[in-house]
Protein backbone atom coordinates (compact mmCIF):
# COMPACT_ATOMS: atom_id res chain seq x y z
CA UNK A 1 0.00 0.00 0.00
CA UNK A 2 2.65 2.58 0.89
CA UNK A 3 3.98 1.94 -2.60
CA UNK A 4 1.06 2.67 -4.30
CA UNK A 5 1.13 6.27 -2.52
CA UNK A 6 4.43 6.71 -3.33
CA UNK A 7 3.76 6.07 -6.76
CA UNK A 8 0.49 8.26 -7.02
CA UNK A 9 2.29 10.69 -4.96
CA UNK A 10 5.60 10.91 -7.83
CA UNK A 11 2.89 10.97 -10.10
CA UNK A 12 0.63 13.66 -9.10
CA UNK A 13 4.06 15.84 -8.29
CA UNK A 14 5.30 15.02 -12.07
CA UNK A 15 1.92 16.21 -13.04
CA UNK A 16 2.08 19.20 -11.41
CA UNK A 17 5.72 20.01 -12.68
CA UNK A 18 4.99 19.81 -16.27
CA UNK A 19 1.22 21.73 -15.34
CA UNK A 20 3.12 24.54 -14.31
CA UNK A 21 5.73 24.62 -17.36
CA UNK A 22 3.80 23.63 -20.29
CA UNK A 23 0.05 23.53 -19.04
CA UNK A 24 -2.97 21.26 -19.14
CA UNK A 25 -2.06 20.16 -22.75
CA UNK A 26 1.42 20.09 -22.54
CA UNK A 27 1.00 17.66 -18.91
CA UNK A 28 0.11 14.34 -21.37
CA UNK A 29 0.12 10.97 -19.77
CA UNK A 30 3.20 10.42 -21.76
CA UNK A 31 5.33 13.16 -20.67
CA UNK A 32 4.13 12.49 -16.76
CA UNK A 33 4.98 9.58 -17.05
CA UNK A 34 8.68 10.22 -18.14
CA UNK A 35 8.82 12.28 -15.46
CA UNK A 36 7.52 10.40 -12.68
CA UNK A 37 9.58 7.26 -14.01
CA UNK A 38 6.49 5.02 -14.41
CA UNK A 39 4.96 3.27 -16.93
CA UNK A 40 2.14 5.30 -18.59
CA UNK A 41 -0.51 2.39 -18.01
CA UNK A 42 0.74 3.18 -13.98
CA UNK A 43 -1.30 6.25 -14.72
CA UNK A 44 -4.28 4.63 -16.03
CA UNK A 45 -4.42 2.33 -13.23
CA UNK A 46 -3.84 4.87 -10.20
CA UNK A 47 -6.08 7.70 -11.71
CA UNK A 48 -8.06 5.95 -14.86
CA UNK A 49 -7.51 9.00 -17.56
CA UNK A 50 -5.94 12.27 -17.47
CA UNK A 51 -9.36 14.40 -16.14
CA UNK A 52 -8.89 11.49 -13.25
CA UNK A 53 -5.29 12.95 -12.14
CA UNK A 54 -5.93 16.39 -12.35
CA UNK A 55 -8.85 15.53 -9.99
CA UNK A 56 -6.35 14.07 -7.60
CA UNK A 57 -4.32 16.84 -7.97
CA UNK A 58 -7.00 19.03 -7.29
CA UNK A 59 -8.04 17.68 -4.35
CA UNK A 60 -4.14 17.23 -3.13
CA UNK A 61 -3.37 21.12 -3.45
CA UNK A 62 -7.32 22.13 -1.72
CA UNK A 63 -7.05 24.46 1.17
CA UNK A 64 -10.09 22.87 2.22
CA UNK A 65 -8.20 20.79 5.03
CA UNK A 66 -6.40 23.30 5.93
CA UNK A 67 -9.56 25.44 6.77
CA UNK A 68 -10.99 22.69 8.31
CA UNK A 69 -8.25 22.00 10.59
CA UNK A 70 -8.49 25.72 11.47
CA UNK A 71 -11.88 25.38 12.57
CA UNK A 72 -11.68 21.95 14.63
CA UNK A 73 -8.43 23.01 16.21
CA UNK A 74 -8.66 26.75 17.04
CA UNK A 75 -12.04 28.39 16.95
CA UNK A 76 -12.98 29.83 19.70
CA UNK A 77 -16.01 30.76 18.68
CA UNK A 78 -15.93 34.51 18.66
CA UNK A 79 -17.10 35.32 14.76
CA UNK A 80 -14.39 38.27 14.46
CA UNK A 81 -11.47 35.85 16.07
CA UNK A 82 -12.72 32.88 14.15
CA UNK A 83 -12.89 34.56 10.52
CA UNK A 84 -9.54 36.66 11.11
CA UNK A 85 -7.71 32.66 11.76
CA UNK A 86 -9.45 31.54 8.43
CA UNK A 87 -8.80 34.64 6.45
CA UNK A 88 -5.55 34.59 7.59
CA UNK A 89 -4.67 30.54 6.83
CA UNK A 90 -6.25 31.23 3.53
CA UNK A 91 -4.49 33.30 1.91
CA UNK A 92 -1.22 31.50 3.37
CA UNK A 93 -1.96 28.82 1.50
CA UNK A 94 -2.98 30.89 -1.32
CA UNK A 95 0.05 32.64 -1.67
CA UNK A 96 1.61 29.33 -1.20
CA UNK A 97 0.04 28.05 -4.58
CA UNK A 98 -0.30 31.09 -6.67
CA UNK A 99 1.42 29.77 -9.42
CA UNK A 100 -1.00 26.89 -9.61
CA UNK A 101 -4.12 28.27 -8.90
CA UNK A 102 -3.47 31.25 -11.55
CA UNK A 103 -2.61 28.53 -14.10
CA UNK A 104 -5.51 26.45 -13.12
CA UNK A 105 -7.77 29.47 -13.84
CA UNK A 106 -6.27 29.91 -17.28
CA UNK A 107 -6.27 26.47 -18.07
CA UNK A 108 -10.01 25.97 -17.09
CA UNK A 109 -10.93 28.79 -19.73
CA UNK A 110 -9.16 26.65 -22.53
CA UNK A 111 -10.35 23.18 -21.25
CA UNK A 112 -14.37 23.34 -20.09
CA UNK A 113 -13.81 19.64 -18.67
CA UNK A 114 -11.20 21.47 -15.95
CA UNK A 115 -14.31 23.50 -14.54
CA UNK A 116 -16.04 20.08 -12.91
CA UNK A 117 -12.85 19.80 -10.50
CA UNK A 118 -12.34 23.31 -10.42
CA UNK A 119 -15.64 23.90 -8.56
CA UNK A 120 -15.48 21.24 -6.56
CA UNK A 121 -12.67 23.33 -4.34
CA UNK A 122 -14.95 26.37 -3.32
CA UNK A 123 -18.07 24.23 -3.17
CA UNK A 124 -15.92 22.17 -0.40
CA UNK A 125 -14.82 25.36 1.38
CA UNK A 126 -18.44 26.79 1.26
CA UNK A 127 -19.50 23.99 2.84
CA UNK A 128 -17.33 24.17 5.23
CA UNK A 129 -18.03 27.80 6.25
CA UNK A 130 -21.96 26.88 6.08
CA UNK A 131 -21.52 24.31 8.66
CA UNK A 132 -19.15 26.97 10.59
CA UNK A 133 -22.07 29.69 10.13
CA UNK A 134 -24.75 26.68 10.90
CA UNK A 135 -22.75 26.45 14.34
CA UNK A 136 -22.47 30.37 15.16
CA UNK A 137 -25.94 30.54 14.55
CA UNK A 138 -27.05 28.09 17.16
CA UNK A 139 -24.81 29.47 19.87
CA UNK A 140 -26.81 32.69 18.99
CA UNK A 141 -23.74 34.16 17.76
CA UNK A 142 -24.90 35.40 14.50
CA UNK A 143 -27.90 37.16 13.23
CA UNK A 144 -30.78 35.39 11.29
CA UNK A 145 -29.67 35.43 7.80
CA UNK A 146 -28.82 32.84 4.81
CA UNK A 147 -26.14 31.48 5.51
CA UNK A 148 -25.36 29.68 2.28
CA UNK A 149 -25.14 33.66 0.72
CA UNK A 150 -23.04 34.48 3.79
CA UNK A 151 -20.68 31.71 3.41
CA UNK A 152 -20.11 32.76 -0.34
CA UNK A 153 -19.72 36.27 0.83
CA UNK A 154 -16.93 35.24 2.88
CA UNK A 155 -15.25 33.52 0.01
CA UNK A 156 -15.78 35.95 -2.29
CA UNK A 157 -14.35 38.93 -0.35
CA UNK A 158 -11.06 36.72 0.38
CA UNK A 159 -10.74 35.43 -3.66
CA UNK A 160 -11.25 38.78 -4.79
CA UNK A 161 -8.41 40.07 -2.47
CA UNK A 162 -6.74 37.12 -3.77
CA UNK A 163 -7.37 37.39 -7.57
CA UNK A 164 -7.13 40.97 -7.58
CA UNK A 165 -3.90 41.40 -5.83
CA UNK A 166 -2.35 38.59 -8.02
CA UNK A 167 -3.36 40.37 -10.71
CA UNK A 168 -2.90 44.20 -10.24
CA UNK A 169 -0.29 44.28 -6.54
CA UNK A 170 -0.92 47.40 -5.22
CA UNK A 171 -1.96 49.30 -8.11
CA UNK A 172 -5.60 48.09 -6.83
CA UNK A 173 -5.47 47.25 -3.40
CA UNK A 174 -3.76 50.16 -1.89
CA UNK A 175 -2.26 48.71 2.15
CA UNK A 176 -0.97 45.57 3.51
CA UNK A 177 -2.89 42.38 3.05
CA UNK A 178 -3.34 42.32 7.28
CA UNK A 179 -4.81 45.59 6.69
CA UNK A 180 -7.20 44.76 4.12
CA UNK A 181 -8.62 41.46 5.74
CA UNK A 182 -8.66 43.18 9.21
CA UNK A 183 -11.09 45.91 8.27
CA UNK A 184 -12.73 43.59 5.93
CA UNK A 185 -13.22 41.07 8.44
CA UNK A 186 -14.07 43.71 11.15
CA UNK A 187 -17.12 45.08 8.72
CA UNK A 188 -18.22 41.55 7.95
CA UNK A 189 -18.42 40.45 11.79
CA UNK A 190 -20.23 43.51 12.40
CA UNK A 191 -22.92 42.74 10.13
CA UNK A 192 -23.34 39.10 11.00
CA UNK A 193 -23.07 40.16 14.74
CA UNK A 194 -26.89 40.24 17.26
Amino acid sequence: MAEQNDTSEKIIKAFIELFRDHGYKGATTRAVAERAGVNEVTIFRHFGNKKGLMDAVLQKVSYTPMIEKIINEAMIWELEHDLLLISHGYHAYMEDMKDLILIVFREAGLFPEMNETIIEVPRQLRNVMVSYFTEMKKRGKIVETDIEFQAMNFIWLNFGYFISKARFGQELVPGSQDAFITNSIQLFARGLTP
